[in-house]
């Protein structure tokens, strides 16, 4: 018998490939992926993206903001406040990239490029569904167990944390993820 918690997250796991599926089918297959990264690289550098920490340094507008802090247990995290701007997945690899080469960064704590993108996506995702038809605000509802305001107010900023502290059905969605996407396999 399935329990109610992995019934919950199957649930979400199709409602993601469905999503996925439906936003690759609309985007026109006419620049390869090295093309997209080419192109991302360009419009995402160091000259466009601020990696900061909280205390020293800020957010720099007309750029792509990064903020590293260390809460009071001693969890480091990234948040991108502008990650609902970002949807193309080639844009976010060029600026997790950076953020991959920045001082802040241990992939141990973090997990791959592809990883973070993966999370990126269920963000975007989530945030899509919470805000959208009726149907899908009752799914996410349904499956993450929260009132919509919250869900939304959580999925405004993205928070990069160490995978250590995720639950092991979000690591598995976030595998599910790289996969549908193909995000392993480009990184």
């Amino acid at each position: 018998m399935i329990s109610r918690h992995l019934r919950r997250l199957l649930s979400f796991l199709l409602a993601a490939v469905l999503l996925a599926a439906g936003a690759m089918a609309e985007e026109p297959i006419f620049r390869s992926w090295e093309e997209r990264m080419e192109e991302a690289r360009l419009k995402y550098n160091e000259d466009t993206v601020n990696i900061f920490t909280k205390g020293h340094g800020k957010k720099v507008s007309g750029k792509f903001n990064i903020r590293y802090s260390i809460d009071k247990k001693k969890n480091p995290s990234f948040y991108l406040p502008d990650s609902l701007e970002i949807t193309d997945e080639a844009e976010m690899t060029a600026i997790l990239e950076l953020l991959a080469g920045s001082e802040y960064y241990d992939p141990d704590v973090f997990g791959p490029v592809s990883f973070m993108a993966a999370e990126w996506i269920a963000h975007n995702l989530a945030f899509s569904m919470a805000t959208g038809s009726d149907e899908q605000k009752k799914l996410i509802r349904t499956v993450v167990g929260e009132d919509i305001q919250k869900i939304v107010k959580r999925a405004k900023e993205l928070d990069l944390s160490p995978v250590s502290s995720m639950p092991e059905s979000e690591q598995m969605l976030y595998h599910l993820i790289e996969t549908v996407y193909g995000l392993n396999s480009h990184l």
